[in-house]
């Protein structure tokens, strides 16, 4: 009788310990996820430098090329030919920043987007000059000839409703994204609570790395496989530009991955230290 309540009890333990491994693997996969994403792919500044490096600002020239093609042909510009590039990268790179303050960052849900608009009609009557594309300087004389209703064929050519849309989506995952963070350091510090006083130290550090080592694989082998979907398939014509985005995105995404690695090795070493009595 008193071998068979040891027997349970000893189930019990084993499946609270699967418990507290499930528990805080996905507790810490979630944080290293959502406050990396915080500090990159919501932080205009980031973003910005991305847009800069030399294989990103090319995906930036091309979808600011693309909306100020359709810019050009809602003006009724002259059009010479087809040209794959209006803009050169000075031209584009003041425009896609605009986009990005207007898209990423602190902001509440956004209901306007011509002072975005504003922005870039300055950026095109400005930057544009004579060493500039025939058709660039086409679209540039055409826009002078406007004044209030240049604005809303700005916000026409370049879809930015679309932007708006992707703001306001940028505005309710930071919320989330605050708040998930809180639970969830709210449910760790409840469960490693919990362990601590039924474990013993050794016994509680080995869990925490072994849910370490978790994390860190599971980091490494989603953010691997989403870094290599830009190069696997075109995405150019998925909704709301995800596609460029997953462009821009997939070497920011192998910095997670280089966050895995090392969030597993350290795990891997304090695991194996305390793996014995």
């Amino acid at each position: 009788m008193v071998e068979g309540s040891r027997t349970t009890m000893r189930r019990i333990d084993q499946a609270q310990t699967t418990h507290y491994k499930r528990s805080l693997t996905f507790i810490i996969f979630t944080v290293i996820t959502l406050t990396f994403s915080l500090f990159t792919f919501m932080n205009p500044s980031f973003m910005k430098n991305q847009i800069a490096k030399e294989s990103n600002s090319v995906v930036a020239e091309r979808f600011v090329n693309q909306r100020f093609d359709n810019f050009a042909e809602t003006i009724g510009a002259e059009r010479q030919g087809s040209v794959s590039n209006l803009l050169t990268v000075n031209q584009t790179k003041p425009i896609a920043d605009a986009m990005i303050d207007y898209t990423l960052g602190l902001h509440w849900f956004r209901a306007e987007n011509a002072s975005l608009a504003k922005q870039i009609r300055k950026v095109v009557l400005t930057k544009i000059d004579d060493n500039s594309s025939a058709e660039a300087q086409s679209v540039q004389t055409k826009l002078k000839k406007y004044s209030q209703s240049g604005i809303y064929s700005v916000i026409t050519g370049f879809e930015l409703s679309n932007t708006t849309l992707a703001a306001n989506i940028e505005t309710l995952f930071l919320v989330i994204n605050i708040v998930v963070i809180a639970m969830c350091l709210l449910a760790a510090y409840s469960i490693l609570r919990e362990m601590n006083e039924l474990v013993t130290r050794r016994r509680f550090i080995h869990l925490l790395a072994s849910s370490g080592m978790w994390s860190g694989s599971l980091l490494i082998i989603i953010f691997t496989l989403l870094a290599l979907i830009p190069l696997i398939f075109n995405v150019e014509g998925l909704i709301l530009n995800i596609g460029y985005f997953l462009e821009i995105a997939s070497g920011i995404f192998l910095e997670l991955v280089i966050i895995g690695a090392i969030v597993f090795i350290v795990s891997t070493i304090v695991w194996q230290i305390t793996a014995t009595e």
